[in-house]
């Protein structure tokens, strides 16, 4: 099982915190720096697999000598959270204290979303949250912030957001663009230069208050569709399961797919999308369940697991889940020879063809469902590589750092996603490739249109 870890979850973005942001002096920063990358030692299964430990501690050592005598969590975070990005651990990093952005009412943040693109670098306007709100229209792209170019802002952002490919981590710009630019460079007002109908033109904006940035967030949330949801289009005889997130009670999971599939099967619907392009993760006995619908043979999701047993790890599990654990410290390996999951005996089992949407956001326990449905050839997969990969670290214990309150995440396995070897350094890449927004008419056409 992978625990949910992305940068647009609840964890990241808890906002009713009152008070001010803690000042913080440089020794204060200093051990904390040392806290976390011990707690990391102790905990983490392969520390140094990507980034070699001389170059790390080196890396650190160099930090803490530049650090300002005093600063703020944001400060912190700017100069900390790269190092942590070296491990090319997508499970492990600091979470953006964006909740601390609220706290002082002199705050002012960019007030648009934005898409970054992949390999471009482009920054690309979605909602405009100025005052007019026609200050940049839909679909201009960024070319300048203050006199700062858009690639090297991106890149800028990247080496502060954790992930094992680089076009992951600009899927998960779309979140964290605001506060980060805050973070890097604490402009209130914006001189931005951009391309709106192949014309080239210039605006300045005032940054907005924290609370007028995220309100029509908020509001959004609220009226934002169901984790999960069954669309029929009858005349093309094609079902659409939409799942947007594996979290979510199982027992409730379980009746969904339930009803889901007896509508399929009631309609006679011959063809299945099944769409995990938004799907950050969650609990892999989701995808199982799943499986139990549209798998034709005994399946698994992971082979071999690798995990690291520590105090830190068996108190967690003790707080957190209610579990004992005695194993005594150090590496396991687990499942090294893991048995298939039989199927059960299932009515309601799909029997037609099955498609299944994928992008660069498809990410922990979404890109292990993404492996194993190719892995064990069940249909079709379309879209983007997943942006977790066949190899990777996962099940994240989370922390909090004494002095600074940065709220940060370890792992504390290494999976093996079932027949992945150490050579497979990527994730579930699709039979055909297209980008995430016209993946789904993609496979409605690849359907119903003559080949």
């Amino acid at each position: 099982m992978k625990r949910l870890f992305i940068y647009a979850s609840l964890l990241l973005f808890i906002t009713n915190v009152f008070g001010q942001v803690k000042s913080i002096s440089k020794e204060e920063m200093i051990q904390d720096i040392d806290i976390l990358f011990s707690t990391i030692k102790k905990v983490h299964p392969d520390m140094y697999a990507v980034y070699p430990k001389y170059k790390l501690h080196k890396d650190i050592e160099r930090v803490k000598g530049e650090l300002k005598d005093e600063a703020d969590i944001f400060y912190f975070f700017e100069k900390v959270n790269p190092l942590v990005v070296k491990l090319g651990d997508g499970h492990t990093g600091g979470f953006f204290p964006r909740a601390h952005l609220g706290l002082d009412p002199d705050i002012r943040l960019f007030p648009f979303t934005v898409k970054v693109t992949y390999p471009e670098k482009a920054i690309v306007v979605q909602n405009d949250f100025t005052q007019s709100q026609t200050a940049i229209s839909r679909g201009g792209q960024i070319t300048k912030i203050n006199n700062r170019p858009a690639k090297y802002i991106v890149q800028e952002m990247m080496n502060l957001v954790s992930g094992e490919k680089d076009f992951f981590k600009t899927e998960r710009l779309e979140v964290l663009f605001t506060p980060l630019l805050y973070a890097l460079y604490r402009d209130s007002v914006f001189d931005i230069e951009y391309e709106f109908d192949r014309k080239m033109q210039s605006v300045q904006v005032k940054g907005i208050p924290h609370e007028e940035r995220y309100k029509r967030r908020s509001a959004e949330k609220e009226e934002s569709p169901e984790l999960y949801s069954l669309s029929i289009l009858q005349d093309e005889n094609i079902g659409i399961l939409d799942i947007k997130l594996f979290v979510s009670d199982l027992d409730d999971f379980k009746l969904f797919l339930d009803s889901a599939f007896q509508v399929l099967q009631d309609k006679n619907i011959g063809n299945l999308i099944i769409d995990i392009r938004e799907n950050g993760g969650g609990n892999s006995r989701l995808g199982d369940e799943v499986f139990q619908y549209i798998s034709p043979v005994p399946f698994a999701q992971f082979g071999k697991t690798i995990m690291k047993y520590s105090d830190i790890q068996k108190e967690y599990y003790r707080t957190n889940y209610n579990r004992e654990v005695t194993n005594p410290n150090g590496i396991e390996i687990l499942n090294e020879n893991p048995e298939l999951t039989k199927l059960r005996e299932n009515d309601l089992r799909y029997n037609g063809d099955v498609y299944l949407l994928i992008s660069h956001y498809t990410f922990s326990s979404a890109a292990s469902f993404s492996w194993a449905f190719q892995y064990l050839n069940m249909g079709t997969v379309i879209g983007q590589e997943s942006g977790g990969i066949a190899v990777c670290f996962g099940d994240n214990i989370t922390q909090d750092l004494p002095n600074t309150g940065l709220s940060y995440s370890i792992s504390h396995k290494k999976f093996y996603q079932y027949g992945a070897t150490d050579e497979n350094n990527h994730g579930t890449l699709p039979d055909y490739e297209v980008p995430k927004e016209k993946a789904l008419d993609f496979a409605i056409d690849l359907i119903t249109k003559p080949q």
